[in-house]
Order: C-alpha cells, then sequence, then structure tokens
C-alpha cells in the first residue's frame, strides 16, 4: 500500500472520528431551540401585539416568554424526532398550540452547530 493513500486513510479516520465527537445531542439542540423560539416571540409575536392587548400585559410580554421557558423546553423535547448518523444528526421538530400555527422545522447537527435548513408552517 502506498504511503499517499495510508495517509489519506488516516486523515479520514481522523475527520470521522472528528465528526462522530461533535455531534450535538438532544439536550444542545433543545437549548438551540428555545433560544431561537425565545428570539421569535420577543422580536416577532410581541413586537406585533396590538396596544389595547398589551396594555393587558402592561408591557411585560418578554418576561412572560422568558416565564414559559421551561414549558417550551418540555414542549420542543416532546416534539422533537432525532436521526441520528452518527457523524451528523438531523432533527425534525414540529411545534404548535390552539390558536396559533403549527411550525415545523429540520435542522442539521453536526460540529457542535445547528442549521435549520427547512421552517414550514401550516
Amino acid at each position: 500500500m502506498k504511503l499517499s493513500v495510508l495517509v489519506g486513510l488516516v486523515l479520514v479516520a481522523i475527520a470521522t472520528v472528528g465528526l462522530v465527537v461533535t455531534n450535538p445531542g438532544p439536550e444542545a439542540y433543545a437549548r438551540y431551540v428555545s433560544a431561537q423560539a425565545e428570539t421569535y416571540l420577543v422580536g416577532e409575536v410581541c413586537a406585533e401585539i396590538p396596544p389595547t392587548v398589551g396594555e393587558l400585559f402592561a408591557g411585560q410580554c418578554d418576561e412572560l416568554v422568558q416565564s414559559l421557558q421551561p414549558q417550551l423546553d418540555t414542549l420542543i423535547r416532546d416534539r422533537t424526532q432525532r436521526l441520528n448518523l452518527a457523524i451528523a444528526s438531523i432533527y425534525r421538530t414540529s411545534l404548535g398550540m390552539p390558536m396559533l400555527p403549527t411550525y415545523r422545522t429540520e435542522t442539521l447537527g453536526i460540529l457542535n452547530r445547528f442549521i435549520t435548513y427547512r421552517v414550514s408552517q401550516g
């Protein structure tokens, strides 16, 4: 076997081990989605509340979102399926509540990072 082939195989093995070790798990994914959901709720939903409804909350929509975070975390964990490919994971989450649209996301977890590549509403 040529030295270049052997070196190539060793490099592929090292890269594969690196990918397996940095495949983010369900806890990391739950933290990622929770942070994304909080950003969306505070930045989009709270900002769009009509002033008359906003007065009921006394401008505390942000605090309300943060207080609901534990329930949101549980909901995310319950509504997520993980396809573990060893070197990466695909996470599929479906979130919806009464009177709100259902959101479906597909996210690739690789190298301790998450890349959401599909979001649909329906």
